[in-house]
């Protein structure tokens, strides 16, 4: 059974989650643990958005950590809306069905609309990213016409899908 927890970089068990180490064919497409955690103090010290990183538990066993966040007058999304941003699960636990079972307790989370309402809910992964591709078709998201490579403050080429909730 997986479970998802709150971690920040201050939290005791911010070294378990550096641990952990991104299977080498997902090493292009997610940032590490160590950058997520830094992300997720840097938004929030910052007043960007809201930053929360989880966590993933199976069983009692910490095998990945999962981020979104949460924008109100975004002018890029233009409505209310959580982002899920690219993750992964240790490589050692890579390929066990954690991934999909992860993404279903975070939309179950999202759907509560724990920081406010929102109409949808945006996932972005790298182009050449066939599993996150895969595994974002399979929750009925929808790839988007919107690019981040417009925004100065994000040089990335992520694909960006929706789903409303």
């Amino acid at each position: 059974m997986v479970t998802l927890k709150k971690i920040t970089i201050l939290d005791e068990k911010m070294k378990e989650s550096i641990a952990l180490t991104i299977p080498e064919d997902r090493e292009d497409y997610v940032k590490s643990n160590a950058i997520a955690l830094s992300d997720d103090f840097e938004y929030n010290r910052r007043k960007i958005a809201v930053w929360e990183s989880r966590a993933i538990y199976a069983d009692d066993k910490m095998v990945g950590l999962i981020c979104f966040n949460y924008y109100t007058n975004d002018p890029f999304y233009k409505e209310p809306c959580y982002r899920i941003r690219p993750f992964a699960v240790d490589k050692n636990s890579a390929g066990l069905g954690y991934e999909k079972d992860s993404l279903t307790v975070l939309l179950d989370e999202i759907r509560k609309k724990p920081f406010g309402d929102a109409e949808a809910v945006f996932a972005t992964y790298h182009p050449d990213d066939k599993d996150a591709r895969e595994l974002y078709d399979s929750f009925g998201f929808a790839k988007t016409e919107l690019d981040l490579t417009a925004d100065d403050d994000d040089e990335c080429e992520d694909i960006i899908a929706r789903l409303a909730i």
